[in-house]
């Protein structure tokens, strides 16, 4: 049996932290929204009638759904081959690590919540994969930086940071409260927008 060390473990983190999201949120992204918006099939749902709401709504629940699906793929790997190949890897750190994998999860859903708002904003794919993109690649690290420099809580208060809050104190025993402004402001609100602004937008049938 191999020894899993606390060095593997991050190393499993970062490998979750910098592919998952990515590749994750664009497969999803494409398949909830690529193909509805270049058939018009949006269009056809709402011409019987589908409020928007519910279209919006609609299109979040297929995303946590096939978001979730590739989230439990992910972790049957870890588990498996944990068990398969013997990695040695104790209990705490394997709910260490499927925890991780969970944050990561809510994390990839509020990037698709905000990616969906530049669908409605602008009735084009192309914006929220920048969108994707730049959330799950770049601004996080960026804020992360700034705060670093200037000092200010930038990150802190950012979606990335709340989450990354809630698993440091959650791991620590303690209540990882972060997590609710977290899905309420970043999620809530990008859905919101989201409703907002695909209400008012003019669509051709």
């Amino acid at each position: 049996m191999s020894k899993y060390t606390s060095d593997t473990l991050n190393i499993e983190r970062a490998t979750i932290k910098f592919a998952v999201p990515v590749i994750v949120s664009l497969n999803v992204y494409l398949s909830v929204f690529g193909d509805e918006l270049k058939t018009g099939a949006i269009q056809c749902i709402i011409g019987r009638g589908i409020s928007r709401t519910r279209v919006v709504m609609t299109k979040f629940l297929e995303c946590l759904i096939l978001t979730g699906i590739l989230f439990a793929a992910v972790e049957l790997v870890y588990f498996v081959r944990n068990i398969v190949f013997t990695v040695g890897a104790s209990p705490l750190q394997s709910a260490s690590l499927a925890f991780y994998i969970f944050i990561y999860y809510i994390r990839t859903i509020g990037y698709l919540a905000i990616a969906s708002f530049f669908v409605y904003l602008t009735w084009s794919t192309a914006p929220g994969i920048i969108a994707l993109v730049l959330l799950s690649s770049f601004l996080g690290l960026t804020l992360n930086l700034l705060e670093t420099l200037l000092k200010v809580p930038v990150y802190q208060y950012y979606f990335d940071g709340l989450l990354d809050a809630a698993y440091a104190q959650i791991s620590a025993g303690n209540v990882g409260y972060q997590i609710i402004p977290a899905v309420l402001i970043y999620i809530g609100g990008a859905l919101l927008l989201a409703t907002v602004v695909f209400r008012k937008k003019e669509i051709e049938f």
